[in-house]
């Protein structure tokens, strides 16, 4: 049976101008065509769903994606589905899916750090990576996974952590799910449970949802500016701490019916609940009543606005008491 390989834009599908500029240029069946030895591993069908820089990728093209791979889960003639995109906002995309998609037919995203036009390209290898795990027999129901630079990343815990370099999704703390080792894909370790699936409607979508990194002594400014927002997520330092100049803010936004998702500004780690009781301290978000977020903040407000559009704020988030 075919893989399907949807083609979205970014730095895979990007050549360079005369000027040594790159943009998205390239169809599906360009990349695919671009792959040595792909035709051997497996039927390729291609879908251009867009062509654009992944920064332009918005919420609402994150739930026409997500459309597009059900209408795939639900052809059984399809073995699985990969979708390439740009690298910027790629763990977002891919989170998005994740928390919107509940079939069983394997999706992979991957992209390109260096496009075609560069010296060492690593786009083809990313995409045979990519095909060899949705043909694997261990990856249905996975919900929705990351392959690059032959890893094989849950998207949930992967993230983007190098600007320029070709390796740069890792998983911090948890590691890969898997590694691809020639033609064979060697398994480490698996989830325990699949990301919630949340139920909801294309025009529920909110997009100001803001976001914003606690840092020393900061001003209250964003956090006041944010008393018209559908939610603030708010990572804080260390395990769960925050300036107490921003408290008052915090604590007007709560006032006027904001919800305030909090997680940590750290790469790895969670939240603490009960280690810490000064002015400040995580004690201080649970007296804001915040919801508690595992997730990177990128991911938390990917969470938030899906989450918000589904009505299902409160059970997303764990609420300490």
């Amino acid at each position: 049976m075919p893989i399907a390989v949807i083609s979205t834009g970014g730095t895979i599908a990007s050549t360079n101008d005369p000027d040594g500029d790159a943009s998205p240029e390239l169809t599906g069946s360009d990349l695919v065509g671009a792959v040595p030895g792909l035709a051997d591993v497996a039927e390729i069908v291609t879908e251009d769903f867009s062509n654009v820089p992944s920064p332009h990728f918005t919420v609402e093209r994150m739930y026409d994606l997500t459309e597009r791979v059900r209408t795939y889960d639900e052809d059984s003639s399809v073995d699985g589905v990969v979708i390439t995109q740009g690298t910027d906002i790629l763990e977002e995309s891919a989170y998005f899916l994740d928390c919107c998609y509940g079939g069983e037919t394997p999706v992979v995203f991957t992209g390109a750090m260096r496009n075609a036009t560069l010296a060492s390209p690593d786009g083809p290898g990313n995409m045979l990576a990519s095909v060899r795990t949705v043909k694997n027999d261990g990856v249905r129901g996975l919900g929705a996974l990351v392959v690059f630079n032959d890893r094989v990343a849950a998207a949930r815990d992967v993230t983007k952590m190098n600007s320029m370099n070709p390796d740069t999704f890792r998983s911090p703390e948890f590691g890969p799910l898997a590694t691809v080792d020639e033609d064979r894909v060697h398994w480490q370790r698996r989830p325990v449970d699949r990301t919630p699936n949340y139920d909801l409607e294309r025009a529920a979508l909110n997009n100001d949802v803001r976001a914003l990194t606690t840092t020393a002594d900061m001003s209250d400014s964003a956090i006041r500016a944010a008393r018209d927002a559908p939610a603030l997520c708010l990572a804080a330092t260390g395990a769960g701490h925050i300036p107490p100049g921003i408290i008052p803010a915090l604590e007007d936004l709560r006032e006027d019916g904001v919800p305030i998702v909090a997680t940590t500004r750290c790469p790895e780690g969670r939240l603490a609940r009960r280690t810490y009781d000064f002015p400040g301290s995580e004690a201080t978000l649970r007296r804001l009543d915040c919801h508690f977020s595992d997730r990177n903040l990128q991911k938390t407000r990917i969470e938030t606005i899906v989450a918000l559009a589904a009505g299902s704020l409160d059970e997303a988030f764990v609420h300490p008491d």
